[in-house]
């Protein structure tokens, strides 16, 4: 798909928002019936920034930027004194907080919050691409007051965290204070053995759960996740014969439904190793840093940039561990080379003295043994 076709729809899409309020629609050109919720019309805000990410298009940008705010204003009205947000609309289906989880929701009031949050914090990031610095201060200011007011509101004294069905997923990827970190990395670990090592997640703590766990240590979790064969899972699916995810973990209803997808990038942020810098939009300096759970013998993911392709691979073999990191033209990139199970590196048979590496353009094969 051709980047001009890509940003169609999306005109499509942000043509969609009610002029007057600021509510963004569930689905484009027109309100597919009453369903969607705060989680879906946060969709303009991630995806403005999303595309400045991948392109780095300052004029596309621009031109969502005041959609942007005006979804804000329009999500301003459900915001109590402390931060909290709760859509509370006539129509009931528009106040959706997560779905089709396995068992039970968080409070809608919970997942509302955490996508006012983000949505001011993706906000702020583009007025600071865009050289509008007050209205990042003002932007960073009022995520910061959601974020503290989520915290207050949600923390669970009992449990040492802010709950299951996603509750310490949506905590920890809000930013949670340095005091209460480890008993909420405590609290999710344990909410995931409580549940016979699977996950507990709608589609909104699915999308952060894979990520949150490896950013936090806990690879060996999110690798116990995605092998799990029993429901709910990934695994289900497939033994049930899926070749497309589903809308739901037990398979009511749609399957062939998007949904759940998200929460695989993963694969290629983490197990492949392939990051963006969020500062160096359009990959002109990329991020290479797989994390290794046990078991997984090989990973490797390639993406075809607008600066050329990317692309990072690894794979144990005959006691050796082998990566080849593929940095296009122009581009530069940090690479951190694993340690956990490697004494030695090398690069083209020359030894390689560190395992932070800043790297230009080139195509490079590191063996470690």
């Amino acid at each position: 798909m051709s980047v001009h076709s890509i940003t169609n729809g999306w005109q499509i899409y942000r043509e969609a928002q009610n002029p007057e309020t600021g509510y963004v629609p569930n689905g484009a050109p027109w309100q597919p019936g009453c369903g969607g919720g705060p989680a879906w019309g946060a969709a303009i805000n991630i995806m403005s920034w999303s595309y400045y990410q991948h392109y780095g298009d300052k004029e596309l940008l621009a031109e969502s930027y005041p959609k942007m705010l005006a979804q804000l204003k329009f999500m301003s009205q459900h915001v109590d004194q402390d931060g909290i947000m709760e859509m509370k609309d006539p129509c009931n289906w528009k106040n959706l907080g997560d779905w089709c989880a396995p068992d039970k929701l968080p409070s809608t009031s919970m997942v509302h919050s955490y996508f006012y949050w983000l949505c001011h914090t993706l906000t702020a990031k583009a007025a600071h691409a865009l050289g509008h610095t007050d209205d990042a201060r003002k932007l960073e200011a009022e995520a910061e007051r959601t974020r503290q007011g989520f915290m207050k509101r949600f923390w669970d004294e009992a449990t040492g965290g802010y709950g299951p069905y996603g509750g310490n997923v949506f905590a920890l990827s809000m930013g949670v204070d340095k005091e209460r970190l480890e008993s909420v990395r405590k609290a999710l670990r344990q909410v995931i053995e409580d549940a016979d090592g699977h996950l507990d997640t709608g589609i909104f703590g699915t999308r952060l759960l894979f990520e949150i766990l490896a950013d936090h240590g806990m690879i060996d979790l999110a690798w116990q996740i995605i092998n799990k064969r029993t429901q709910p899972s990934f695994g289900w699916w497939i033994e049930q014969g899926a070749t497309t995810t589903w809308e739901a973990w037990s398979g009511v209803n749609s399957r062939n439904h998007p949904m759940f997808g998200g929460s695989l990038v993963w694969l290629q942020r983490i197990l492949a190793g392939v990051r963006m810098n969020e500062s160096s939009p359009a990959y002109s300096h990329i991020v290479v840093k797989p994390v290794i759970p046990e078991g997984l013998s090989r990973a490797s993911y390639r993406i075809a940039t607008v600066r050329g392709p990317v692309s990072n691979g690894w794979e144990r073999k005959d006691g050796r561990f082998l990566m080849t990191t593929v940095v296009p033209v122009g581009c530069t990139a940090t690479v951190h080379l694993p340690v956990s199970e490697v004494a030695r590196w090398t690069e083209g048979g020359q030894p390689v003295a560190d395992t932070v590496l800043e790297l230009s353009s080139g195509t490079y094969r590191f063996v470690g043994e």
